[in-house]
Formats: C-alpha cells, structure tokens, sequence
C-alpha cells in the first residue's frame, strides 16, 4: 500500500517571509489555498492507498476533513522532521509499503506528478527525492519502507536526504518536476508563480486581492 503525509505547521503563522507584500490576514488565506491546492492534488491521484495530514492546527483539520482526507493527530510539533518521522511509522503500522512526503506549499502540483513519482517506485529499500527549485530543499520524497531513512527536512535537506540514502546504502532516484519544485516561501517564488497561470485556488486568491497584477507589472 502506497501512503502520502502532508505535514502542516500553525497555518496561523505561515509564510512569514511573504510580509513585505502580503498582510498577516492574506498570508493565512493564501497558506489555505495552497494547502487545498495540494490535498485536492493527492485526492486525484490513482496510485494512492490513503492520504493523511499530519498537524494539530485545527484549519489544517477542518479543511482537511472537508476534503475527505485523513488526519494524523500529533500532540506536539517539535520540528518537520519529528512530524514526519513519528507519521511515517504510523503509517507503517497502518501496512503502508511506502510513504510520500509533499509540502503544503506547492500549489502548482498535480496528480499526474504525483502518479509520476508512484510509478517509478522500486523494490525495497529504496527512495525517491524531487529537490526543490534552488535544490537546497526537498519538495517530495518517497521512501520504501517508509522509515528506511530519516528525515532531515530544514535547510539543505535535499543534500543530507541524500547522504542519509547513502549512509544505509539504499538505492536512490532523483527527479526534476517543476510544479512539484516550487513552493511558495518567499516574494521571488511568488513573483515565479504569478508568471505561470493555473487553474488553482491560490492563483485566483491572489488574483482576487491584487497580488497577481502587482508581481506581473514589477516583471515586465
């Protein structure tokens, strides 16, 4: 069985560095859409057995349960990594062969990307890692089982997935996805985004209240 974890921080504090050019109140709200973007993306998927968020932010819960996703409840978020690793072997327990990982931030994903990654899963152990646009983060990693290694999500951690691969000696494959490799963090990827128009709830929101427009016209 193929399981996918999307991790979720307080979305009531997200995407701080997005301050210079969005309002505390639109940052929760874009956190929100990007989040549906990528839970309705897993929903879409053929390949999955179960898709789970894991949090304790009650938004995350509620959106989460409006989209038919399951939830893993977590009782303290120490870091991504812990949240990570604790749900994974959760989700070993649940008979979960492999295990996804994909942030909450992509927006641009979409299930044919995830299928993408599924369909190339090898045998046991083995793991998968899509970087992300600067390849100093990893936007998606699949692992088999899904604690054949550990986490080590934060800065960089596109490189010490892969030294942790190489440390147990597990076979690895790495993949390019564009849609996958950008997250929404900062006030360039948003200007990338704004470029690239999609039929997604965080496109329109941002449309909606401006942003879209501002970033096209600082492009031209």
């Amino acid at each position: 069985m193929r399981f996918a974890l999307v991790p979720v921080k307080d979305l009531g504090k997200a995407k701080e560095r997005l301050s210079p050019i969005l309002s505390k109140s639109e940052r929760i709200m874009i956190a929100h859409a990007m989040l549906e973007d990528v839970l309705s993306a897993l929903k879409g998927s053929k390949f999955l057995t179960k898709r789970f968020v894991v949090t304790l932010d009650s938004d995350a819960i509620e959106l989460a349960n409006k989209l038919e996703i399951e939830i893993i409840l977590e009782t303290k978020q120490d870091s991504e990594s812990d949240s990570v690793d604790f749900s994974s072997k959760v989700c070993k327990e649940m008979g979960a062969e492999s295990v996804l990982v994909i942030p909450g931030d992509a927006p641009l994903i979409r299930p044919e990307d995830i299928d993408f990654i599924l369909k190339r899963e090898k045998t046991s152990p083995s793991a998968i890692l899509v970087p992300s646009r600067d390849e100093l983060g990893t936007n998606a990693i699949l692992r088999k089982p899904p604690d054949v290694f550990p986490s080590r999500f934060g800065y960089d951690s596109f490189r010490k997935h892969i030294d942790e691969a190489k440390k147990k000696d597990i076979k690895f494959n790495i993949y390019d996805l564009p849609r996958i490799a950008l997250d929404i963090d900062e006030p360039k990827d948003l200007a990338i985004f704004a470029s690239k128009e999609s039929d997604t709830r965080t496109y329109r929101e941002l449309e909606n209240i401006g942003i879209i427009q501002k970033v096209s016209k600082s492009l031209n």
